[in-house]
């Protein structure tokens, strides 16, 4: 079995959450260049036309970016591991129920309810989601 000690991987870690926020700072950045500039009226798709025009079929994406942004930036960590594929599935069929359900609802939903789902999202992500495993070093 491999052991995953937190303390060596630190460094690790800090790097993989730097790369991570600046991949998404790059994103939004580009997005506001593109619709400042006015090229979201043309072809080309910026992530917030896109988001704009499906907001509500998409529902599951904000559920999911909740949970990413959690397991990336809050991990909880816990002394004994517990069984990784029963959150992950459990976390995927929500993605699933809210992929469906979101070409159901009706097509304008109030910030308040994308704003609960990403915070759904998150707290299932905590939660239900496996944790690193916390072992005291025995050097």
């Amino acid at each position: 079995m491999i052991r995953f000690d937190i303390k060596k991987n630190e460094k690790s870690i800090k790097i993989a959450k730097i790369v991570v926020a600046s991949i998404l700072g790059l994103m939004v950045l580009a997005d506001i260049i593109l619709v400042a500039v006015g090229i979201s009226n043309s072809e080309v798709p910026t992530f917030s036309r896109v988001i704009e025009e499906n907001r509500t079929g998409l529902i599951w994406l904000n559920f999911l970016l909740g949970g990413l942004v959690s397991k990336i930036f809050y991990n909880r960590k816990v002394e004994v591991k517990r069984k990784e594929i029963s959150g992950v599935f459990a976390f995927m069929a929500v993605i699933v129920i809210l992929g469906v359900l979101g070409q159901l609802l009706p097509e304008k939903l109030d910030n308040s309810v994308h704003f609960a789902i990403m915070i759904a999202g998150g707290l299932m992500a905590h939660f239900a989601w496996p944790q690193f495993i916390v072992h005291e070093s025995s050097t």
